[in-house]
């Protein structure tokens, strides 16, 4: 990370998620779970969780 001013963020804002971009996030994950896990293991979102 390189150190900067705060003149050159700025603030987009939280943004509502479309269902691509869900779609995306869940195509992401199910690739992440085939390369890093071991056959058998889930992961479950943390939108999914009961605390």
């Amino acid at each position: 990370m390189y150190p900067t001013t705060c003149e050159y963020m700025v603030y987009v804002g939280r943004q509502e998620l479309t269902e691509e971009d869900k779609r995306i996030a869940r195509k992401n994950r199910e690739e992440f779970e085939r390369c890093f896990l071991p056959p058998g293991v889930k992961l479950t979102p943390r939108s999914e969780m009961k605390e």
